[in-house]
């Protein structure tokens, strides 16, 4: 599929850094959340969204994951790969590196220029997913891209970096820096220790267990005040990033935080640190699945006279 002008010009404006994403695990558990809430909820957006997937023109990373399930494990299947199809094309034609960050600097050392378009990138598939005219074809990438964005802008590195004498430039949301990892002991980049951290098993069903031990810990109620904030808000992905960024700068940035400039370097982290990056992890990607799921139930709601999706 050819991507739409507007994807094209918004890939080509903004310059690539080398940051990642959530892993895959963890985008799924945060569809896992997301899923859970709208079956509850609103089922029939559930359905539109897998009818609209049905045009999907890159169909094998979804064939994978349904393997031989039917029925209603199907449709899981199906909903959790949608988060995770924008990892699985990276380095193909519908990879848009930038679409994954927007970072900005924080604290000491002099500012640099903003990276990334999440932000922007997560408004142009919103008005492409909600607009009955546009092919079925974008919708249904573009609901890929909604899926996975929302859960990105709730990682705290994928919304800030730190710029000091060794990263003049920036560190790229901690991709710069190196971190023993704390289950293998190998060295890993300080973004990916984040990235990783919520969840390391890539089957569905680890997915849904994960989301719904999250979801009993970590109830709707426990978010009351960031949930109070419209989801369709203009300034509401600027409000999840302000919320990110935040976090970056008292934990993820804290004084403790690894420095090593390379992997040969690279020590484990302080006492305390694995932990508290565990746990602001959990509440960021459950609190991106229950926002992902209001959000989706908006733009599915059934009015007087339409349909599903207009």
């Amino acid at each position: 599929m050819k991507p739409p002008l507007a994807l094209l010009i918004v890939a080509a404006i903004v310059a690539p850094a080398p940051a990642s994403a959530w892993s895959r695990p963890g985008h799924m558990v945060a569809a896992a959340i997301a899923y859970d809430e709208l079956m509850r909820d609103d089922p029939a957006a559930v359905a539109e969204m897998l009818r609209l997937l049905a045009a999907h023109p890159d169909p094998g990373p979804f064939q994978v994951a349904i393997d031989r399930a039917e029925g209603a494990e199907r449709d899981r299947r199906l909903f959790l790969e949608m988060a995770r199809w924008p990892d699985d094309v990276r380095g193909g034609p519908d990879d848009h590196p930038t679409w994954h960050y927007q970072l900005r600097a924080v604290g000491k050392g002099n500012a640099t220029a903003a990276k990334g378009s999440g932000v922007a990138a997560l408004a142009l598939n919103l008005s492409v997913a909600r607009d009955p005219r546009a092919p079925a074809a974008d919708r249904a990438v573009a609901l890929c891209w909604i899926l996975h964005v929302v859960a990105d802008l709730h990682q705290p590195l994928h919304s800030a970096e730190r710029v000091a004498p060794d990263w003049p430039q920036g560190d790229d949301g901690g991709s710069k820096v190196f971190v023993r990892d704390s289950v293998t002991g190998q060295p890993v980049s300080l973004h990916w220790f984040w990235d990783d951290s919520v969840s390391r098993d890539g089957a569905a069903a680890a997915a849904f267990a994960r989301a719904r031990d999250l979801e009993t810990r970590f109830p709707r109620t426990r978010f009351a005040d960031a949930l109070s904030h419209p989801v369709a808000a203009p300034d509401a992905s600027e409000h999840w990033l302000a919320e990110s960024r935040a976090l970056a700068a008292s934990v993820a940035y804290r004084a403790d935080v690894p420095q090593a400039t390379s992997a040969a370097t690279a020590q484990s982290a302080a006492p305390g640190y694995a932990e508290a990056v565990v746990h602001v992890s959990e509440q960021r990607v459950t609190l991106a699945g229950y926002r992902l799921a209001a959000l989706l139930k908006a733009m599915f709601a059934v009015r007087p006279g339409q349909s599903p999706g207009n």
